[in-house]
């Protein structure tokens, strides 16, 4: 674990909830780290975050990932695409994306849908369901040993495919419906999904049909 991992979650989630975020406070002192150090906290975060983010509220949580995440709120998410960082490490914090889903979202997430705007969402809803919308790691087109990245990304919208969540399940639909033009394969993963899913709501099967040929909101 990074030497300054308890220093960072009081920094990104032990805050005041307010409308915009704490971020966008002119009077907040910026955490100062490298990309490589930056990398290692946040798969740590990811790692541990069922534990580790459970004393912190809903509203919390959701606005310290809109900062590690949210390329509006901070730079820390391009550390995760600079090349100067191990590539190993780069990747590590992205598969770690699989437990944010796995113990976070699926029990803290609302089973409700966020393209149809159904009513009952919890704070962590929207950037569950936006998240690979409002976040650069979505997007390796420049990036060296491209299809590593991809991949990667992949395999934990694969596995956010497989939550009780349909929360979860249209976050990762999303997330397949926008790299579907660059990762072929997403195409072939959605299929795959709709072949074992007997049970999905009309529309959940829609939006997934939809995401299969990037046509997602």
């Amino acid at each position: 674990m990074a030497p300054r991992y308890r220093d960072w979650l009081s920094y990104v989630f032990d805050r005041p909830v307010s409308s915009k975020g704490w971020y966008f406070d002119i009077d907040i002192a910026e955490f100062v780290a490298d990309n490589t150090e930056l990398v290692g906290l946040i798969a740590d975060t990811m790692q541990h975050c069922g534990r580790d983010l459970a004393p912190f509220s809903d509203a919390q949580v959701r606005h310290g990932l809109n900062y590690v995440f949210n390329n509006s709120c901070s730079d820390v998410v391009f550390s995760l695409k600079d090349e100067s960082v191990p590539i190993a490490s780069r990747l590590h914090a992205l598969q770690s994306i699989k437990m944010l889903y796995r113990d976070c979202f699926t029990s803290r997430c609302a089973t409700v849908l966020g393209h149809t705007s159904e009513p009952g969402a919890t704070p962590l809803n929207y950037i569950c369901y936006m998240l690979w919308d409002m976040s650069p790691i979505a997007r390796w087109e420049k990036a060296r040993e491209r299809m590593r990245f991809y991949e990667v990304i992949s395999d934990v919208m694969a596995d956010a495919l497989r939550s009780p969540n349909p929360a979860c399940i249209e976050s990762a639909l999303h997330g397949l419906g926008h790299i579907q033009a660059d990762y072929p394969k997403a195409a072939e993963m959605i299929d795959t999904f709709l072949g074992r899913s007997t049970d999905l709501s009309p529309d959940l099967r829609a939006y997934a049909q939809q995401a299969r040929v990037g046509r997602i909101q």
